[in-house]
């Protein structure tokens, strides 16, 4: 006790946390940096040091905001991720939607292409075939003749 007694300042300041106002002021003051820990402000930014810093003189506020906001995060994160999954699900959905009409649409070019070739080819079998006597004489429409026109069909349209 001598030995911190020679050290200037030392003296004076056991005097005062001996005494019955400087006890119950530094268990105060312990308590409340316990709890609140020391202000480092933006110290905290710096790379390396300021984490080792903070777990020194953080206090369990700072400790627990710490905590909320790495929570709160992983929430975030969480109902980010069941929103891409549902995007996704929704996604696959129209795009199920755009291939069933699509295939729709094809399969009825295609339906209506045999249609048109069957009516095309009734036609010229109505053009090419004996005349109805009921009906009276009449000149033909212009037009690509029958021959040619099933010539053409071979070809495509």
């Amino acid at each position: 006790m001598i030995a911190l007694a020679a050290i200037p300042y030392v003296g004076p300041f056991l005097a005062f946390a001996t005494s019955r106002v400087g006890l119950p002021l530094i268990v105060a003051g312990g308590v409340i940096f316990f709890y609140e820990g020391v202000p480092i402000g933006p110290l905290r930014d710096i790379p390396w040091a300021g984490p080792k810093l903070a777990s020194l003189v953080d206090g369990r506020v700072d400790r627990e905001y710490a905590a909320g906001g790495k929570a709160e995060a992983a929430l975030w994160q969480e109902k980010l991720r069941l929103a891409a999954i549902a995007q996704a699900a929704d996604t696959r959905t129209r795009q199920q939607d755009i291939d069933a009409a699509a295939q729709e649409y094809i399969d009825k070019q295609h339906s209506d292409a045999a249609r048109i070739a069957e009516l095309v080819r009734a036609q010229k079998d109505d053009d090419n075939g004996p005349p109805d006597p009921t009906k009276p004489a009449v000149c033909k429409p212009a037009g690509i003749s029958s021959g040619v026109s099933t010539r053409l069909d071979a070809v495509g349209r």
